[in-house]
């Protein structure tokens, strides 16, 4: 995905990153949140996660009620869904560790004494025995009428085969993800093994969430 250059604000109650000229913020997402404001999430030049809101309503944060908050996620790649209740669910990964953070929907006076309460502590998802697993490559979510579906790529090395992938992919429920789904082996095979040939091509699965 295209890097997006963010500009944190000034804002004293909040931990931001080591400011850096030209820095650039990774993989934003933007998301309309519970209190119906624009959020916008992304991998911060320390590889956590940032959450942004332009006006949070409350100008005890900063002169226009800007708010930077880091939710503490590690992460190579990010995306965030919105689960059948209507809260925004961030998942981050890092390497094969994959966690996730849902928003807790409260009143706006609670938001501004504790940023704690809008989410739930960081929680990791457990993937299946994949072999030879060596990192989550991309992270996708897709929502409908029956809720949020997660999909990671992860990145193989075998004996033999080399260099491949697999796609996990799992719907999610109130206490998180269910079982996982693997589907085959979706990289180039290795030298000397004959190509399956090609079927017809589908639609994709899921799709990366840009905006609410």
């Amino acid at each position: 995905m295209p890097k997006t250059t963010v500009t944190a604000p000034q804002n004293p109650m909040s931990y931001e990153p080591r400011p850096s000229q030209g820095v650039q913020w990774q993989q934003t997402v933007v998301m309309r949140n519970a209190q119906k404001q624009e959020e916008a999430f992304s991998i911060g030049p320390d590889g956590c996660v940032w959450s942004f809101i332009a006006d949070s309503g409350d100008s005890r944060f900063d002169a226009s009620g800007q708010r930077l908050e880091n939710l503490g996620l590690k992460a190579d790649f990010l995306t965030v869904g919105r689960n059948v209740a209507g809260a925004l669910v961030v998942i981050a990964a890092k390497g094969l560790n994959t966690q996730y953070r849902t928003e807790t929907p409260v009143t706006a006076l609670d938001a501004a004494e504790s940023l704690g309460r809008r989410w739930s502590p960081a929680q990791s998802i457990h993937l299946p025995t994949i072999q030879g697993a060596t990192g989550v490559r991309r992270l996708y979510t897709q929502s409908d009428f029956s809720g949020m579906r997660i999909a990671m790529i992860v990145d193989t090395e075998q004996p033999g085969v080399g260099s491949s992938y697999v796609m996990a992919c799992s719907q999610w429920h109130d206490s998180g993800p269910g079982p996982f789904i693997l589907l085959p082996p979706l990289g180039a095979p290795a030298t000397g093994q004959a190509s399956k040939p090609a079927g017809h091509s589908s639609p994709p699965l899921f799709r990366m969430a840009h905006s609410a």
